[in-house]
């Protein structure tokens, strides 16, 4: 078996693609908030959060989505039809971003784990499809878990956005069960004729706390 390649994202077809972007570890600024408008006249960015929705084929945010990751917002989801990106940054040493890395992988039908640093910044990136019912099992059960990572006192109305901030606060604690679900389900074997053999990504070690959220994270991702 083998991690392919650290993946570059999957291509949208723009006739419907959405962006949800929240700012969790602080709000934005009048001036910082002021930038992000200026990408789009149909921004309307608050303190935490900014949409951004394109029905035209070509259009996207000026300079692509990372650089709103880098310097702004700690969580983000788009969705173009049926392929998800489900995006979590935050600031980490070098040997915790090599870590990281080494759940980077991209299948055949480009889904997968991107990481990307800029300098002290870590941009972890999953590229996946999501059950039809993901949010409406969201909704049923996060009101039903009491369990929530510890750190992570934000929550919203939007139950995918509040996931991402829990499958973050487990991967700045260095938790990375939640990218070995992913490869569990996108990861793929290689044919006998292959010349190298391939491995997969380190086995995270099991712990009780915070199963609930790797659950619920491995639950809303299908294959395509």
């Amino acid at each position: 078996m083998k991690v392919i390649s650290v993946s570059q994202g999957f291509t949208s077809d723009h006739s419907s693609t959405s962006y949800e972007f929240l700012a969790v570890d602080k709000p934005l600024s009048k001036e910082a908030r002021s930038r992000v408008a200026s990408l789009s006249r149909r921004a309307n960015p608050t303190r935490r959060r900014v949409s951004f929705i394109y029905h035209v084929d070509g259009y996207d945010i000026p300079g692509g989505w990372k650089p709103l990751m880098r310097d702004y917002y700690d969580v983000m989801y788009s969705e173009s039809y049926d392929r998800w990106n489900l995006v979590m940054a935050f600031n980490a040493p070098k040997e915790q971003q090599e870590a990281l890395a080494a759940y980077g992988f991209d299948n055949e039908d480009g889904y997968g784990v991107q990481v990307t640093t800029f300098d002290s910044r870590v941009i972890v990136s999953v590229n996946c499809s999501l059950a039809s019912d993901a949010i409406s099992y969201l909704e049923e059960s996060y009101e039903e878990s009491e369990e929530k990572e510890e750190g992570a006192t934000l929550e919203v109305e939007d139950e995918l956005l509040n996931l991402l901030i829990q499958v973050r606060q487990q991967l700045m604690r260095g938790d990375y069960r939640t990218l070995y679900a992913v490869w569990e389900m996108y990861g793929w074997e290689e044919g006998e004729d292959e010349e190298e053999e391939w491995a997969p990504p380190p086995v995270p070690p099991d712990r009780p706390e915070g199963r609930a959220t790797v659950e619920q994270f491995r639950a809303i991702l299908v294959t395509p």
